[in-house]
């Protein structure tokens, strides 16, 4: 049945470039049924790829608007991924900062900045070891004072490692933001047709 508005087009104009290549593609390709991009969604889904299965639900409203199973498959993900973000506690980091991608930028930077340290560190460690006569001198009668650059530098690399996992931990709610923002809209888009009528018009 031929519906006024086209998720494809809605999508397109709604979301920016980037976001709209990855989940909008291959849309040259022969038309599919709904079926068979709904039964790929639900291949992609057990395979844990999240990314494809919203391009293949898109895809299946693409070709039926009204193919009900896809947009159930849609609202059902929807509530997981805003489930498992909400329990991750995602809100209370966007209280200290304005978006998640802000607190990927400060933790990134917190990353370069150990990095500069080891190499510093590590330049230090090189300075000392030209010393030669001098160094052993102060190993023996100023041992208090010289600085362990291995472990100094061993510190900050398991504060990276520490950092990394933060980074990681952020980038996966980040994602999880990214596939609920595009599953919200096509819910909304289904839902909700006449708010998007100034795409076709």
């Amino acid at each position: 049945m031929e519906h006024p508005i086209q998720i494809l087009k809605s999508l397109e104009s709604i979301l920016d470039r980037t976001l709209a290549k990855r989940y909008i593609r291959n849309v040259s390709m022969p038309e599919m049924q709904a079926s068979y991009y709904y039964n790929n969604a639900l291949r992609d889904l057990n395979n844990k790829d999240s990314e494809s299965a919203i391009h293949n639900i898109i895809m299946a409203l693409s070709a039926d608007i009204e193919f009900s199973p896809a947009l159930h498959l849609a609202k059902t993900m929807l509530f997981g991924l805003s489930k498992k973000y909400n329990e991750s506690g995602a809100e209370l980091y966007k209280q200290k900062y304005r978006t998640l991608s802000t607190w990927i930028e400060v933790i990134e930077k917190e990353i370069k900045d150990i990095d500069k340290e080891i190499i510093l560190l590590q330049n230090q460690k090189l300075k000392e070891k030209e010393k030669g006569l001098w160094r052993i001198l102060q190993l023996i009668f100023f041992k208090k004072s010289v600085k362990d650059y291995d472990k100094l530098i061993n510190k900050c690399n398991l504060k990276k490692e520490e950092v990394k996992k933060r980074l990681q931990f952020a980038s996966k709610l980040a994602q999880i933001e990214e596939y609920a923002k595009v599953l919200s809209l096509i819910v909304e888009i289904c839902l909700y047709p006449a708010k998007f009528a100034w795409v076709v018009s």
